[in-house]
C-alpha cells in the first residue's frame, strides 16, 4: 500500500504506530485485530515508498470455515438482507470502536480498512483493522485509562473532541453501516437494533443524537490548497422520519 504523505507518515511513524496499535488490541477482549506492520521501504518520495501489513487473513480460523471480508463487501452478501444479520454486525462495530474511541484512539472505520471475520454460518464474529496511516490518538485519554503514550506528533495526535469524533462517526457510520444497509430507512432499523448493549459514554451520545457528519471528499479534491479533512453534517438516521 502506497504511504501518501512520506513526510508526515514516515516509515518510523509507521513502525510506531503498529507497535502501539498491537498493544492497544489486547484491551478490545480478542473482538478486534489490527494488522501489523512487517517492513516498509522509501525513496525518500511519497510515490515510492510501500508498507507491508499482516495479511488480514491472519485472524481468520480457516479450519473451523471462518473468513474475513472487508465491511465494503458485506451489501452482496445474502446475510446482509436480515436486519438482524446486520444489527448483530453493527453492534459488533459500533460497540468495538466506541471503546477504542474512549481509550483514545479514532479509527478510520470505513469499508476498506474495517474487515469482518464471518464464521462458517455467516455469523459476523470480531473485527480486524487495517491502515493506521490516518487515525487520530487522544494523549488526554490514552492517560486516563494507563495507556502509554507513543513517540508521536503531527496530525496523529489530537485531544480534539470533535475532530475524535468525526474521524470515527464519518467513517464506521456513513462509510461502513450506512453502505451495509443501503437505504436510510434500513439504516435507522440497524441502529435502532444495535442500541441494547453499546457502551455508555459520551462519545455514544453524541453518536446517537448529533448529525451525521460525513467527509466532504469533492470539496476536498477541488481544495487542494486546504489541507486536512473537510465536513458536512447531514440529519441523523435515527432523528429522520
Amino acid at each position: 500500500s502506497s504511504v501518501r504523505d512520506i513526510s508526515v507518515y514516515s516509515i518510523e511513524t509507521a513502525a510506531a504506530v503498529s507497535a502501539f496499535a498491537e498493544a492497544l488490541s489486547e484491551r478490545l477482549d480478542g473482538r478486534l485485530h489490527i494488522t501489523r506492520t512487517l517492513g516498509a521501504a522509501t525513496a525518500h518520495s511519497p510515490d515510492l515508498a510501500a508498507v507491508l501489513r499482516e495479511p488480514p487473513e491472519a485472524y481468520a480460523d480457516a479450519a473451523a470455515g471462518e473468513r474475513v471480508l472487508p465491511v465494503a463487501a458485506l451489501a452482496g452478501l445474502p446475510e446482509a438482507r436480515s436486519t438482524a444479520w446486520r444489527a448483530d454486525f453493527a453492534r459488533l462495530a459500533l460497540s468495538v470502536c466506541l471503546r477504542v474511541l474512549d481509550l483514545g484512539v479514532a479509527l478510520e472505520a470505513h469499508g476498506q480498512n474495517l474487515l469482518v471475520v464471518l464464521s462458517a454460518s455467516g455469523e459476523p464474529l470480531r473485527l480486524v483493522y487495517r491502515d493506521l496511516a490516518d487515525i487520530r490518538i487522544s494523549p488526554a485519554r490514552l492517560a486516563r485509562h494507563g495507556q502509554a503514550v507513543p513517540p508521536l506528533s503531527g496530525r496523529l495526535i489530537t485531544d480534539d473532541v470533535t475532530v475524535l469524533r468525526r474521524k470515527l462517526f464519518g467513517s464506521l457510520l456513513a462509510g461502513a453501516l450506512g453502505a451495509v444497509a443501503g437505504s436510510t430507512d434500513a439504516f435507522r432499523e440497524d441502529l435502532a437494533a444495535a442500541l441494547p448493549g453499546l457502551p455508555v459514554t459520551a462519545d455514544t451520545e453524541a453518536l446517537l443524537t448529533g448529525p451525521l457528519p460525513v467527509k466532504a471528499l469533492t470539496l476536498m479534491r477541488l481544495s487542494p490548497g486546504v489541507p486536512g479533512d473537510r465536513w458536512a453534517d447531514l440529519p441523523h438516521p435515527l432523528t429522520v422520519h
